[in-house]
């Protein structure tokens, strides 16, 4: 093939789709001077036996000159980038500070670590770029739910409150003052109304010295220690009016569980709900509201075989994985958990080592006690009090509360509870709560087979119990359990 400047006569083998096989088809290629270098060839590769030919001088000019338009454009910036899979990426956490904290959006208190870059220079500012789950920590073990996961976000956010603000009276304005400004405002706002306000000594004449007309507000997400200094300032400065968010989500728990095991808080760990041979949720929905501690109430199931039950009114997510579901009228807890202890009691089925020797059941309660109609004795109807006297053990001469170990004494506390539920018949449970007879002597059945001393039970509750206006009966029966 000829057209112009000299070109090549190639020969090759077919072996591309548009000849057949054995047959040969003639190409045409460009080929270089004698006098160019391999790596100024333009064109295709062949990686077959072909014969060249020279190219013409004019060809070879236009040749070198698209060469050099295309260097011109590659040196101001229109060379194509390099593909970002090529090049080799730095880890990212590389120079980074590692901060060790606690998730402090959820009951958990999931291990979290913070990653922030800043040399620690007087005038650079770390910042907080990455934040994972620890893997160190015992209870999450490296999970963080949403909340936790989204603390970022959280940090960074422009709705983020970053500095001192105050809003005159009078106003709707917010501005912004500096720290030194309000600190100095605060104290001196504190100080005015205690001296104001301060009572020393009150009517007859004890000295109290109290500071009612302010209060302090804390944060349950404290720890220990700075919980304490909180509640030590409050106190030593003389207010009465101290709460914190705490209260309100376990207060009905403290009044429960502080009677029954001396303590208001969680009974044991989180982890410790693995060894649980029966799971009875009710008051709560752990799997959504509580994903990662849910995570040990699954353990529990998978390698130690537990059973799950939930008891609630919605078929919640918890339920969705739970081994039985029963459904329950709303605010019909306590009665469900009655019924529980009656049939405990009814069928024997209690751990009697353990209640002889950790609880009051064998202790013998004064004669004059009594109960009858929902009213306990000592109720005075005009007052609307309780004179408790009648409530309490007989003593000995040393004063030590009388008690039965054979726990057959009519009054010994556990006779007397039982006395006290037995009006909680499946039947009545039945018409209180709407569960079905079935449904409820399964849950009392599974709770029974944990009596021996090798098998035990967990209770898996919390707003749903805790802000339940009868929240300290509802826990408190769980606790008699």
């Amino acid at each position: 093939v000829r057209s112009g400047n000299a070109r090549a006569i190639v020969k090759v083998e077919a072996q591309s789709s548009d000849c057949s096989p054995g047959s040969q088809c003639v190409h045409a290629l460009h080929v270089r001077p004698a006098n160019l270098t391999p790596s100024m060839v333009m064109g295709a590769r062949f990686q077959k036996k072909f014969t060249m030919m020279n190219h013409g001088r004019r060809r070879f000019f236009k040749l070198c000159g698209a060469g050099g338009a295309g260097a011109t454009a590659a040196s101001w910036g229109f060379a194509p980038s390099v593909a970002q899979a090529t090049l080799p990426r730095q880890y990212k956490l590389l120079r980074a500070k590692e901060t060790r904290n606690n998730c402090t959006y959820g009951s958990v208190g999931c291990g979290m670590l913070m990653y922030s870059l800043g040399d620690g220079a007087k005038n650079a500012k770390a910042k907080i770029f990455h934040i994972e789950g620890d893997p160190d920590h015992p209870v999450s073990r490296g999970s963080l739910c949403p909340k936790g996961a989204g603390a970022l976000d959280y940090i960074h956010s422009d709705q983020r409150l970053k500095y001192p603000e105050v809003r005159e009276a009078g106003t709707n304005e917010w501005k912004r003052i500096s720290w030194d400004e309000a600190n100095e405002r605060i104290a001196r706002l504190l100080k005015d109304d205690r001296d104001a306000n301060f009572i020393e000594k009150n009517d007859q004449g004890q000295t109290v010295n109290r500071w009612l007309p302010t209060g302090m507000l804390a944060s349950s997400a404290a720890s220990n220690e700075p919980g304490v200094l909180d509640f030590r300032c409050a106190r030593a400065v003389g207010m009465v009016g101290f709460d914190c968010q705490a209260r309100l989500c376990h207060g009905p728990t403290v009044a429960a569980l502080a009677p029954s095991f001396g303590r208001g808080a969680m009974t044991n760990h989180w982890v410790d709900i693995k060894n649980a041979n029966v799971i009875l949720v009710m008051g709560g929905n752990p799997a959504e509201a509580h994903p990662v501690g849910f995570k040990w109430a699954v353990e529990a199931k998978i390698h130690n075989k537990a059973h799950l039950m939930v008891v609630d009114p919605r078929f919640n997510r918890t339920a969705s994985v739970a081994d039985f579901y029963a459904p329950i009228r709303a605010g019909s807890d306590a009665a469900f958990l009655m019924g529980e202890v009656n049939y405990l009691l009814q069928n024997d089925k209690i751990q009697h080592d353990y209640v002889k020797a950790y609880t009051n059941a064998s202790l013998i309660v004064r004669e004059d006690y009594s109960f009858d109609e929902g009213l306990f004795s000592g109720y005075d109807a005009d007052k609307k009090v309780y004179d408790k006297s009648s409530w309490t053990y007989e003593r000995d001469a040393q004063g030590h509360a009388l008690k039965d170990e054979t726990l057959q004494h009519p009054r010994c506390v556990l006779n007397l509870l039982k006395k006290h539920v037995e009006r909680y018949t499946p039947e009545m449970v039945n018409t209180i709560t709407g569960t079905q007879v079935a449904d409820f002597l399964h849950v009392c059945e599974q709770l029974a087979s944990t009596c021996v001393p090798d098998r035990t039970a967990t209770f898996l509750y919390a707003l749903g119990w805790t802000h339940h206006t009868a929240g300290a009966q509802i826990i408190r029966g769980a606790a008699m359990i």
